[in-house]
């Protein structure tokens, strides 16, 4: 057995190679921020990309995030080691073309954007699906970039830390990169998850927004948005 030093000398270096990196959270509303506070909590460095870094919006945000800092998304995604997506999908391809594709090259983005219609109105529907995904277009968007599709099947107060009476969730992820893969799957335990479940190549993102859409129905359906998926009898691999 490891001694207790043994573990602390661990997870000392552990944090401060976290220490050392930069995530650009794009996008300052409620998952954005939810988000930042996780990857703060590790130790991240955070920059809010965004339209206008000086809005009320991302004043608000950095109250939040008291170690963040706000700026554009073209500088937020050049700065950064790693990339969240927080974007609503209706201003998804304008604000990634803003960003600039080539600032996000060979860098991991992680896509967490519901290609959603309607959700004002209690009908959500999926605007792409059965031969493409959000998660695709974001790939295509960003050609350099190594996109994984994860954390669009949850409320935003779960995603960090998730906490259930019966058991602590899964999360499905799709991407084309096995090591960004590997880097979002370490994010998800950090963040408290029991683990991710990898579901391939991008092209599942195909499936795993629609399963978004299960979470979606049944909450609404129910009034009850503080629950999570979980795949029980996992394969052994």
């Amino acid at each position: 057995m490891r001694s207790q030093s043994s573990h602390q000398h661990t997870d000392r270096r552990n944090k401060m190679q976290t220490a050392t990196k930069t995530v650009a959270v794009l996008g300052n509303g409620i998952v954005g921020v939810a988000v930042a506070k996780g990857f703060a909590s590790l130790g991240y460095q955070v920059i809010f990309g965004t339209r206008n870094p000086d809005s009320d919006k991302s004043k608000d945000a950095l109250a939040a995030v008291p170690t963040a800092r706000a700026s554009s998304y073209a500088d937020a995604a050049k700065a950064a080691d790693l990339v969240f997506l927080a974007l609503p999908w209706d201003g998804l391809a304008a604000s990634l073309t803003l960003a600039g594709p080539a600032n996000f090259a060979g860098k991991t983005v992680i896509d967490a954007v519901n290609p959603l219609l309607d959700f004002a109105t209690g009908s959500p529907k999926l605007a792409v699906g059965f031969s493409d995904s959000a998660g695709e277009l974001v790939q295509r968007l960003l050609p350099q970039a190594k996109v994984v599709k994860a954390f669009n099947t949850i409320v935003t107060t779960h995603m960090v830390q998730p906490k259930f009476s019966d058991g602590q969730p899964d999360m499905f992820i799709a991407g084309n990169d096995a090591g960004a893969k590997q880097e979002v799957s370490a994010i998800l335990r950090d963040f408290g998850w029991r683990g991710a479940i990898d579901m391939g190549d991008i092209t599942a993102a195909r499936l795993i927004e629609p399963l978004a859409m299960l979470w979606i129905s049944y909450a609404f359906q129910r009034q009850h948005w503080t629950h999570g998926f979980s795949l029980l009898g996992q394969a052994k691999v």
